[in-house]
């Protein structure tokens, strides 16, 4: 077969990284040639349905990456170790990697370069950017009908949890070109965390309204919280780069950088919006009022955090986890509880997220003889890493206890579970409830539990882990957003247009700085006014032309 070229774009590298934090938190996510004919009829094979082991076995080619940190046991390496060996005994499926990497910017490189010649493997993760150009190519496999006669049930239940939009991102033209990588977008949406103790020493109420959540940030600002008798402590952190902000802004019914649909169903730019500006409005008011840090806006992320750890501030959005990080590993022994964000008024909140991919699409070659074996891999990988309830398979496929060996890295094929964390703060309190017991959750959940059972013996250091998963911790926040379907996904799912690659950033900037300048009153609310005709002159409204045409072409 004639390889095809095809040009190739770069993006920023991130998935290493992403991957290697991934870790951290679970440790505690082929030639292109036609074969030649065969003399004899290939022996008969069994129906590769979910359960089905090949017989004879099969063989499929990928590529990879894993992580240093991975330590190989004696004599295993990447194609042969416990995770090709279990999918090879139990599926009939001989997995060989033709290459693989332990840097993304290398994974990155060696995968553009495999399909600008057009030689890849029978599947493997692609960028979107890469996805894209081999759908254009024609050299991936359509998946329409082998998803559906053969994907297992717990790829789809991953694929429900991620939201309608993520199987929709990988369909082309009504093909389904390729299995998204289900990411953690939709459980990371943001909840308010506030200093308990100072809620208690002010005699304060939770927060209702955003009205409430304001008094709030109001006390903490007038009332000497900390006991210092100085005014010195803030009530809401915000950084130069406004990722604390969305939590505040979605109670506004604002949202910060993405695309919604508007009245008449086309897609509209979210941050040049009315409600933005009321946003803004009132975020002047309150930064007048000293509720925010006056050196936010030459603060990034970290450094807006010390001053958590400086005993400076008493509220912060961040997601179901922020009691961990970064609450916990600011002040260790300060309690904050977790409130749902409020409204401004008496319309229901709705949490912004993104597309709910972890960076990487499972693609499948073009004429791969058994492209169903892709989601048979996915689903060894599901029962190990999320469902199984033995200690063995943890310490042989996950991590070994006391060990920080991430074998999980090894497995050909990942997705991971978008409602993950959810999943464990029911269970674990199914068995803190006495609905369930102890030995019938995950390795991890047992983990959970344990570790709220110390806290309520008075190792205070744990306080965390009851403020995530405990029956009134952060999870019942998820578990209600979930219920009322409180979510705001970004309906641009696919890659970036061509006005976005060459006038994004500057838009982006101009916003930043803008919106800088109007809370810190530098500039007055009316200047939203003059950066919404700037923005929609120097590219905006190319760029919403070019959104909403791809957006006509997925109705």
């Amino acid at each position: 077969m004639k390889r095809r070229r095809i040009r190739l774009t770069r993006k920023p590298v991130k998935g290493l990284a992403l991957l290697l934090a991934l870790s951290t938190v679970l440790a505690a996510c082929s030639s292109d040639k036609k074969p030649e004919a065969a003399e004899s009829s290939p022996p008969p094979k069994t129906d590769p349905g979910s359960s089905a082991k090949y017989d004879p076995p099969i063989e499929v080619t990928t590529v990879s990456n894993y992580t240093s940190l991975v330590k190989f046991a004696n004599g295993d390496d990447i194609n042969n170790n416990m995770w090709t060996r279990y999918i090879q005994d139990t599926l009939g499926i001989k997995v060989t990697r033709k290459w693989a990497t332990t840097s993304g910017e290398e994974l990155q490189q060696k995968t553009n370069l495999m399909i600008a010649s057009g030689d890849i493997p029978d599947f493997f993760a692609a960028e979107p950017l890469q996805f894209k150009q081999l759908s254009e190519a024609g050299l991936i496999e359509d998946l329409t009908a082998v998803y559906e006669k053969y994907a297992p049930e717990r790829v789809k239940q991953l694929m429900q949890e991620a939201g309608p939009e993520v199987l929709k991102s990988a369909t082309i033209n009504g093909k389904l070109l390729a299995i998204p990588w289900t990411g953690l977008q939709r459980e990371s949406v943001p909840v308010v965390w506030i200093r308990s103790d100072w809620m208690k020493k002010l005699n304060l109420p939770e927060p209702k309204t955003m009205d409430d959540l304001l008094k709030i940030s109001a006390a903490f600002v007038e009332q000497d919280p900390d006991g210092n008798n100085k005014k010195d402590t803030f009530g809401i952190m915000l950084d130069k780069d406004l990722y604390y902000l969305t939590g505040l802004l979605n109670g506004f019914h604002a949202y910060n950088n993405i695309w919604t649909k508007d009245a008449s169903g086309k897609l509209a730019f979210s941050s040049i919006q009315p409600e933005m500006k009321t946003a803004l409005g009132k975020l002047q008011e309150i930064f007048k009022a000293g509720h925010i840090d006056p050196e936010f806006a030459v603060k990034n992320g970290e450094k807006a955090i010390e001053t958590i750890g400086a005993n400076k501030v008493g509220i912060f959005f961040s997601d179901r986890g922020g009691a961990a990080y970064p609450a916990s590993t600011s002040l260790p022994n300060v309690e904050w509880n977790s409130y749902p964000v409020p409204s401004i008024d008496d319309k229901p909140v709705k949490l912004q997220h993104d597309l709910n991919v972890y960076g990487f699409y499972w693609v499948v070659k073009k004429g791969s003889k058994n492209p169903e074996a892709l989601l048979k891999i996915l689903d060894v990988f599901l029962d190990k890493f999320y469902f199984t309830t033995s200690d063995e398979d943890y310490k042989t496929f996950i991590a070994p206890p006391g060990d920080p060996n991430p074998v999980w890295f090894l497995a050909p094929a990942k997705m991971y579970r978008p409602l993950n964390n959810l999943d464990s703060y029911q269970q674990v309190n199914a068995v803190l409830s006495g609905k369930k017991k102890l030995e019938e959750i995950t390795p991890q959940q047992r983990a959970i539990y344990d570790r709220i059972t110390k806290y309520k013996a008075g190792d205070q250091s744990l306080w965390w882990e009851s403020a995530q998963n405990s029956s009134e911790g952060s999870g019942r926040i998820l578990e209600q957003y979930l219920k009322n379907d409180q979510f705001m996904p970004n309906q641009f799912t696919t890659t970036p247009t061509t006005a976005m690659v060459s006038k994004q950033a500057n838009l982006t900037a101009m916003m930043l700085e803008t919106f800088t300048k109007i809370i810190m009153g530098t500039a007055p609310v009316s200047e939203f006014d003059n950066f919404v005709a700037s923005w929609k002159k120097l590219g905006g409204d190319e760029i919403t032309k070019e959104v909403n045409d791809w957006y006509a072409t997925q109705k």
